[in-house]
């Protein structure tokens, strides 16, 4: 892939949890990144917390979303912001997909990437 663009026929997922949850890193560079991530109904995003700024997307389904011990749902259109170093995490009540934007981006999760060059 190239430093611009990212086809999604390049994008390997990584799966995070056996037929549950699995992740593509969409686009990222240095101080930016956006993550799909898709979850199977009943999944869970275990609360963590992490030094980046994150914004937090629902494409499709619904969660229940809590950020520093307050609690909301999630549905298709919704966000939610994430300050650094904040305690989140969700529960997918019906199968979804949320788009994630960290900045900076997420090195952690560039370590289990395999990347393809462009031809």
């Amino acid at each position: 892939m190239s430093k611009f663009f990212f086809p999604d026929a390049k994008i390997e997922p990584e799966t995070l949890e056996e037929n549950r949850v699995c992740r593509k890193i969409r686009a990222h560079d240095g101080n930016l990144m956006m993550v799909e991530v898709m979850f199977g109904s009943g999944a869970i995003g275990t609360e963590h917390r992490h030094v980046h700024e994150q914004v937090c997307y629902c494409l499709a389904g619904e969660f229940e979303f809590t950020v520093e011990g307050r609690t909301s749902r999630l549905r298709p259109g919704d966000s939610v912001y994430i300050p650094p170093s904040v305690p989140h995490g969700t529960v997918c009540l019906s199968e979804g997909r949320l788009l994630d934007i960290f900045t900076p981006q997420r090195e952690d999760f560039l370590k289990n990437q395999s990347v393809e060059g462009d031809q």
